[in-house]
């Protein structure tokens, strides 16, 4: 079996609990969104990353997000002990910090929200769910499914998914979200 193919029969029979890392990314969205202020902390962790891309150019910006959401992603597939407890984790996170994000932004409207986020979205998060989804299949999921794969082989199909799926649609990602960057370069 080729790489693609095994990338893409590891997405089968992942796709269960890759629905379920969306369905966990969403409820903790909504939560972080429906009462922000028990979640005052995201603050600083949000300023912290703001300052981590600040007055970047802009192919230093495409390469540093890049590079951190390559890696986050690649700690969700290898980091499984504890029955996928990581991927869940980073799962809940990152939809507090964005239900958080969406609210701390009181002036900006659903349009604007929307332009801001849905373009590089539309890659990075498939590409982040296929990495939850992927490293909760890899610690827990396996367990529950009609395929069972030992674990060498769950982590080498989890670095096919990785490489086929979650590496390119983060590239394309990162330089959507440096387009400003670039279009400032550009003009």
């Amino acid at each position: 079996m080729n790489i693609f193919s095994l990338a893409l029969d590891t997405l089968k029979v992942s796709k269960p609990w890759i629905l379920a890392a969306l369905a966990i990314y969403v409820l903790a969205g909504v939560i972080a969104w429906s009462v922000p202020e028990h979640f005052d902390f995201l603050e600083a962790q949000f300023a912290n990353l703001m300052e981590r891309f600040a007055d970047l150019s802009a192919w230093e910006f495409i390469l540093r997000i890049f590079l951190h959401n390559l890696v986050a992603s690649y700690l969700a597939f290898c980091f499984v002990v504890f029955f996928g407890v990581v991927p869940i984790g980073l799962a809940v996170f990152n939809g507090l910090l964005l239900g958080w994000f969406i609210t701390w932004l009181e002036q900006v409207t659903w349009l604007q929200l929307a332009v801001m986020l849905v373009p590089h979205g539309l890659f990075e998060w498939p590409a982040m769910f296929i990495a939850f989804g992927v490293g909760i299949w890899r610690g827990f999921g396996h367990r529950l499914g009609t395929v069972t794969y030992g674990w060498a082989e769950r982590l080498k199909r989890a670095h096919c998914v990785f490489l086929v799926f979650v590496v390119p649609l983060l590239f394309v990602a990162a330089i959507i979200e440096g387009r400003f960057h670039l279009l400032e370069l550009l003009s």
